[in-house]
C-alpha cells in the first residue's frame, strides 16, 4: 500500500472541471425527492435563500450526467485490483471513503438548517449550482465528542468538524462533515476486508469495509448507504 498527501492528489485531479458539469440545470430527479421530503411548503423560500431559482430548468444532458447509477459503489470496488481512498478522521478515529464517489474536498461552509430533516442532515448548501445536503458523519457512525448525548450536542451545527467531502451518487450531490483529511491511500484489494461485522464495535450500518493500513484497520464509509439513509429516512 502506497500513500500521498492530500494535496498533491487534489492537485493532480481537477476536480474543479469535473464537477463544473454538474453546476446548474434541471434538477435530478434524487434532488426533487430530497426537496419534495425535507423543504415541503418552504422550498421556494429556501432554494432562493440559497441563490438557487425554484423554477429553473436547464439542458436536458446537464441532469443526464447525474441520473442513478443501476450498479452500487461497493460491487464495483469489489472487482478493482487497487484502490484509491481518502482518509480522514473523526476525533481519533480514521476512516476513508473511495476516491470514486469523491467530487472535491472543500472547507466547512455553515449550512441553511431544514426543520423537517432529522439531526443527522446538517442542512444544505449551493455548491455550483446544485443543492447539496451536509451529512452529520459523527451522528451517523456514533463518533461522539465532548459528553454529549449526540452530534449537534458537540459543538453546534459543524462542532469540531472543519472540511466537507462532497459525493455525487446517484443523482444527488451530498458533503460529508469530517474534522481532517489525513491522507491518500493506494490499496491492493487483498488489503481490504469486506466482511466487517465480526470487527467493528461502530455502527455497520454505514460502513462497507476495512482497509488495513500498516497495524491499523480504517472503517471504508459507504457512500451509497449514507445516501439511501438521507433519501428513504
Amino acid at each position: 500500500m502506497t500513500q500521498r498527501s492530500p494535496e498533491e492528489y487534489f492537485r493532480q485531479h481537477d476536480f474543479g472541471s469535473e464537477a463544473a458539469t454538474g453546476g446548474g440545470g434541471e434538477f435530478t430527479a434524487a434532488e426533487r425527492a430530497f426537496m419534495q421530503k425535507y423543504l415541503g411548503v418552504e422550498e421556494g423560500d429556501i432554494l432562493r435563500r440559497i441563490g438557487i431559482d425554484p423554477a429553473r430548468a436547464g439542458a436536458a444532458g446537464v441532469a443526464a450526467g447525474l441520473e442513478d447509477e443501476a450498479e452500487t459503489l461497493e460491487a464495483r470496488l469489489r472487482r478493482e485490483p487497487v484502490l484509491q481512498m481518502v482518509g480522514f478522521f473523526l476525533g481519533a478515529q480514521e476512516f476513508a471513503v473511495p476516491t470514486e464517489a469523491v467530487q472535491e474536498v472543500i472547507k466547512f461552509s455553515t449550512p441553511t438548517r431544514l426543520p423537517a430533516a432529522p439531526s443527522f442532515v446538517a442542512g444544505i448548501v449551493n455548491l455550483r449550482g446544485r443543492v447539496t445536503p451536509l451529512v452529520r458523519l459523527r451522528e451517523l457512525l456514533g463518533v461522539y465528542e465532548g459528553g454529549g448525548e449526540n452530534a449537534a450536542d458537540a459543538g453546534g451545527i459543524g462542532g469540531e468538524d472543519k472540511f466537507i467531502i462532497v459525493c455525487r451518487r446517484r443523482g444527488l450531490q451530498m458533503g460529508m462533515m469530517i474534522e481532517r483529511v489525513h491522507t491518500m491511500y493506494r490499496v491492493p484489494q487483498q488489503d481490504i476486508d469486506w466482511a466487517i461485522e465480526a470487527h467493528l464495535g461502530i455502527s455497520v450500518d454505514f460502513v462497507s469495509g476495512l482497509l488495513k493500513a500498516d497495524e491499523r484497520l480504517v472503517s471504508i464509509v459507504s457512500v451509497d448507504k449514507i445516501l439511501d439513509c438521507v433519501l428513504k429516512r
